[in-house]
């Protein structure tokens, strides 16, 4: 293996890649778009988007029908969409096609049984997740929100029999088929019948699973991302139990998150740069470019 290995699958996601180019395309054809808040939690993203022109608006009244709106891959609630129409802005939605499944089960579902909504909904960050916020706003009744183990407790509550368990497409996978357990007993027991839709999403899993490989042969792992990116938190966290593996979001202050964390490059040393699903494949080559050379001089 060389110095410097980056992960074969991480980086931008399909939905998040769909946003980004709406919006440079409605640059082009449009001469203006317009973001309803960030499409990624990466600010050199945004600083990108917003140096060729593209906007970002964190409001809806503050948006008009001047503006041309993409929608990010999060996903939004319903009322986003009547204010959008009512106020005759045109946008397009760039929700995450598996985002969008997720809405159509809650809308569904939640008629019928109890949705179990599994994600981060801000107990541990005081933040809700954007996904978990969409996808509250499709659910005809309020659903039960879990993050860890410890919030399994809210389960006896439900008076209603059936039960709908679906989860945020970025959570932890494994943690994820712990709570299938335990919440599968939970139901056996109090008589439930229990839907078990593990909405996780795919790419999320081959990043964790193609980062961890390459981890296993390294003495340095580096992942970029922002603490405000749930993959990139989780990816992260998958990674700490195989190596030494240091995070940060800023590539350009590689050298000083290397110094802070006692790193010494020297001729043998291995590092693996992986990223979550909001980060330029781009950032990763400049950052293990810079890294190759400063070896290569030692």
């Amino acid at each position: 293996m060389e110095n410097v290995k980056i992960s074969s699958v991480c980086g931008l996601c399909g939905g998040c890649k769909v946003a980004i180019n709406s919006a440079l395309d409605s640059l082009k054809s449009n001469g203006k778009a317009t973001l309803f808040k960030e499409v990624v939690h990466n600010a050199a993203v945004n600083k990108m988007l917003e140096s060729k022109g593209v906007k970002i608006k964190n409001d809806l009244s503050d948006l008009s029908s001047e503006d041309f709106v993409i929608l990010r891959a999060h996903g939004e609630t319903p009322a986003t969409y009547k204010y959008l129409n009512e106020h005759n802005i045109k946008f397009k939605d760039c929700s995450c096609v598996n985002v969008q499944k997720i809405h159509e089960c809650v809308a569904n579902f939640s008629k019928t049984h109890t949705i179990i909504l599994v994600g981060k909904y801000g107990k541990f960050s005081g933040k809700m997740h954007p996904e978990i916020e969409g996808t509250i706003g499709w659910c005809a009744h309020p659903p039960v929100l879990i993050e860890d183990e410890a919030d399994l407790d809210k389960l006896k509550a439900i008076k209603r029999k059936k039960l709908y368990l679906i989860f945020q497409t970025t959570f932890n996978s494994d943690l994820a088929d712990k709570l299938i357990e335990q919440i599968s007993e939970i139901a056996e027991q109090n008589s439930c019948s229990l839907e078990i839709n593990k909405s996780i999403c795919l790419a999320q899993r081959e990043i964790n699973k193609s980062s961890r490989t390459l981890a296993l042969n390294c003495d340095l792992m580096i992942v970029i991302g922002s603490n405000h990116s749930s993959n990139s938190v989780e990816l992260y966290k998958a990674l700490q139990p195989i190596t030494k593996t240091i995070f940060f979001e800023d590539v350009s202050s590689w050298q000083s998150e290397l110094k802070k964390h006692d790193v010494v490059l020297n001729k043998n040393i291995k590092i693996g740069i992986t990223a979550g699903a909001s980060v330029m494949k781009e950032e990763l080559e400049i950052l293990a470019n810079q890294i190759r050379a400063e070896i290569n001089k030692l």
